[in-house]
C-alpha cells in the first residue's frame, strides 16, 4: 500500500521536488516521429518477458543478481550524468547546432533520468518480492503460481526496457561525442 501511495505522489501533476509524470512524458516525446519505435522500446519487450515468465519463474536467486546488476547499471548512469554535466555549448558559433546539441543533450539526461528510475524501481521491487517469497500463502483462494508469473513478467520487462534505454542513451552519447569532435567553436581558427 504504501508503494501506492509513493507512486501517487510522484506522479501528481504539478509535484515541485521531482515530477515524474514530467521525465515519463518528455521520454515518451523522444518517439513522436518514429511511432514504430514504441513497438520496439515497449511492446516487443512485453511480448518477450511474458515468454520468458511462462519458461522461469523468477525467485530470490534471480532477485538477488539481479540487485547486483542494476546497482553496477544505476552507477553508469550516474557516472555518465556527472561527465554530461559538464558539457557546456556556449562556445558553439552556429546557433542552430547549438540547439541541436543542447536539445540532445536534454534528451540524453531525461533518458537518463527515466532509466534510473526504472532501476531504483526494480530494486525495490525485487526487494519486496524477496520479503514476500518467505511469507505463507496457503490462505489465498486462488493458485499462487499465476501470481508469481505475472511477478516474474513485470520483473523482466521493466528490465528489458532498462537494457533498451541503455541502447538509446550510448546512440545520444555518440552523437553528442561527434559534435564535441566537429562543431567549430568560438576561437577556432579556420
Amino acid at each position: 500500500m504504501s508503494g501506492l501511495l509513493i507512486c501517487i505522489c510522484l506522479l501528481r501533476k504539478n509535484e515541485a521536488y521531482f515530477n515524474l509524470r514530467k521525465v515519463i512524458h518528455e521520454h515518451l516525446a523522444l518517439f513522436q516521429n518514429c511511432k514504430s519505435q514504441y513497438l520496439v522500446f515497449y511492446g516487443f519487450p512485453l511480448t518477450f518477458a511474458i515468454g520468458l515468465a511462462m519458461l522461469y519463474e523468477a525467485d530470490t536467486d534471480f532477485f538477488s543478481e539481479l540487485s547486483v546488476i542494476l546497482s553496477i547499471i544505476t552507477s553508469i548512469l550516474f557516472a555518465i550524468l556527472s561527465i554530461l554535466s559538464g558539457h557546456d555549448y556556449s562556445s558553439v558559433e552556429d546557433k542552430r547546432q547549438k540547439e541541436k546539441a543542447e536539445k540532445v543533450m536534454r534528451e540524453t539526461l531525461n533518458a537518463i533520468i527515466f532509466s534510473s528510475v526504472l532501476c531504483v524501481f526494480l530494486l525495490l521491487y525485487g526487494l519486496t518480492i524477496a520479503v514476500a517469497s518467505g511469507a505463507s500463502f496457503e490462505w489465498l483462494p486462488f493458485d499462487i503460481s499465476v501470481v508469481k508469473r505475472i511477478v516474474s513478467a513485470l520483473a523482466y520487462y521493466i528490465f528489458t526496457v532498462i537494457l533498451l534505454n541503455l541502447f538509446l542513451i550510448i546512440k545520444h552519447m555518440s552523437k553528442l561525442i561527434e559534435f564535441n569532435l566537429h562543431a567549430p567553436k568560438k576561437g577556432d581558427k579556420e
